[in-house]
């Protein structure tokens, strides 16, 4: 049975959440990408989200669901129950596009993640309730392309209701899956070591004092420089005539 809800729907969603959660990590770079048919199957990809430093690659899969009403399923011998399942066609130019992306992210040439996303999910009452919550991309497999390989056919990827994966027609786990709880902790790990690495930016004592002398000004709120004290206790005096709180830490070559 096959979602009720459209790919372009849950693509939609997808992408409006993942938006939103990576806003707080990364600074947009530009609005979502999201190619033609014909650009798609060249590029792999259904959108690109670009951010400062960093882009999420998504490719949308629509799952089909099955249950006990489909024993005659190929995937239902290995499950037993009731799952989702996706394909993907290793052997397909689209799928290989995805796998020179993902070593390209990998190799350090770009930067950014590539995932095929599904929902464990079908119904459209259940996508209303998600996406009013927030939740579609928690309730999504994220696999990456490489976790299927290349040139040997086609592989299914299933899930079923205790969220368990495998990766079929040979049954075993999945090794590179994640979660979208995981992915967006570990880019805003990323994050924070990229902002302790970038140099700090310095400015002169005398730079810094004339700032203050003019917001003074603006403000109306006369200062005496006295030249015969030191350039730090002026700045001091300076910031608690502004009523603001300033710790200096003064390096030899501001001095």
């Amino acid at each position: 049975m096959e979602c009720t809800f459209s790919e372009f729907s849950y693509g939609y969603a997808a992408i409006r959440e993942a938006e939103s959660e990576l806003a707080r990590v990364y600074r947009a770079s530009g609005a979502p990408a999201l190619p033609s048919l014909v650009a798609e199957e060249e590029l792999g990809w259904d959108a690109k989200l670009p951010f400062v430093e960093y882009a999420l690659f998504l490719q949308f899969k629509r799952v089909h669901y099955v249950s006990r009403r489909h024993p005659a399923s190929q995937t239902w011998p290995y499950v037993d129950g009731r799952h989702y399942r996706f394909a993907i066609d290793t052997n397909g130019h689209q799928h290989h596009a995805l796998l020179d992306l993902e070593a390209r992210l990998l190799s350090g040439a770009e930067v950014g993640e590539v995932y095929y996303a599904a929902p464990t999910f079908h119904e459209d009452h259940e996508f209303d309730t998600y996406y009013s919550n927030g939740e579609v991309l928690d309730r999504s497999s994220l696999v990456s392309p490489s976790e299927f390989g290349a040139n040997t056919g086609i592989h299914h990827f299933v899930t079923d209701e205790a969220g368990t994966s495998q990766v079929l027609s040979s049954p075993r786990p999945p090794r590179r899956q994640t979660t979208w709880e995981r992915l967006v902790a570990e880019t805003e790990v990323r994050a924070r070591v990229a902002a302790d690495r970038r140099p700090r930016a310095r400015i002169s004592l005398g730079l810094l004092e004339e700032a203050l002398m003019s917001s003074a000004a603006t403000l109306g709120r006369g200062f005496s420089r006295a030249l015969d004290a030191p350039a730090a206790r002026r700045i001091q005096r300076l910031a608690a005539l502004l009523d603001c709180g300033l710790v200096l830490l003064v390096s030899s070559e501001n001095q």
